[in-house]
């Protein structure tokens, strides 16, 4: 599957914070590529950690190009430097939680080429709860997926994001600013072909009292970039997108039974699965729980933007 050719061809993207040891894993994985190294980059985007991140990246160093922000300043302004500092035609975008298997870039840059340009390649994005499932897992279609760009996995042309105007930083947190640029480049003519065998695991670890206080904040924060998206795209699509209506928030409450199903509620039950070796039967109750408490957010934060 390898190119003897060492024109650069693809810029892979990768923000990070406070993900040191995740992030070691992720790198091991996009380094260790069938693609010819002279084709691809890598850069990875600190977003002003204050864990051993700059440990970690020091062991790639040669082969992974750092960039680092003084500041937190979100995982847009991350990928937004991310996106000026690549030098190829083409960036490819993964999370600093996410191992590829040895073929992942050669699946990207197939696409392309066989599709042409102006095109957004999409791939599968599997939950994984062990490290060595990722070689387990067949390669998958995604289904019903609501996001025209998931930057977990996808890639596409430098000159089009630019065009589109890159990742809009005045996002207030955690969630939906890749949703919002896919609508931006939809309405700008990129047509989005899925590749199944691009497979990207999404890491999860084990759910404990201080992860699920962490998933906690994502879901508060993403409450409130939801509005920010409605803010900006008023539409039924956007809506539909952030699930800010009647029928999302009934579909979570019988989820979540009736709201009794709380998220220390749910750590609980999870933990029993968990000793029983069914992890992912575990993170599905705690979702549950938590897609009930962004609901909650979500209606909170819409009642202040309305006052």
């Amino acid at each position: 599957m390898t190119r003897g050719d060492g024109a650069l061809e693809l810029s892979v993207v990768v923000p990070t914070y406070n993900q040191a040891a995740l992030l070691r894993h992720s790198m091991r994985s996009v380094v260790d590529q069938t693609l010819n190294p002279a084709m691809y980059e890598i850069i990875v985007v600190d977003d002003g950690s204050t864990d051993h991140t700059g440990e970690v990246l020091e062991e790639f160093r040669s082969r992974v190009t750092s960039v680092r922000l003084p500041v937190n300043r979100g995982r847009s302004a991350a990928r937004n430097a991310g996106i000026a500092a690549a030098g190829a035609p083409r960036i490819v975008f993964i999370d600093s939680d996410v191992l590829v298997r040895p073929d992942f870039l050669h699946w990207h840059i197939d696409t392309h080429r066989k599709h042409g340009p102006r095109i957004l390649c999409r791939g599968p994005v599997v939950l994984l709860y062990d490290l060595d499932d990722a070689t387990a897992h067949r390669p998958m279609r995604p289904v019903g997926s609501p996001a025209f760009l998931d930057t977990a996995n996808a890639s596409l042309e430098k000159s089009a994001l630019l065009e589109a105007g890159g990742f809009d930083e005045s996002f207030p947190g955690y969630g939906w600013e890749d949703f919002e640029l896919g609508l931006r480049l939809k309405r700008a003519g990129i047509r989005r072909v899925f590749c199944p065998e691009a497979a990207a695991f999404h890491m999860h670890p084990e759910v404990g009292e201080e992860t699920l206080e962490v998933l906690l904040r994502k879901e508060e924060e993403r409450a409130r970039s939801a509005v920010h998206f409605l803010k900006k795209h008023p539409v039924t699509e956007t809506r539909l997108l952030v699930q800010a209506t009647p029928l999302h928030r009934a579909l979570y409450w019988l989820l979540s039974a009736g709201g009794s199903l709380t998220p220390s509620t749910a750590l609980h039950i999870a933990r029993r699965f968990q000793r029983s070796g069914l992890r992912s039967v575990a993170h599905v109750v705690v979702r549950m729980a938590l897609n009930w408490r962004y609901s909650e957010f979500l209606k909170a934060e819409l009642s202040r933007s309305r006052a």
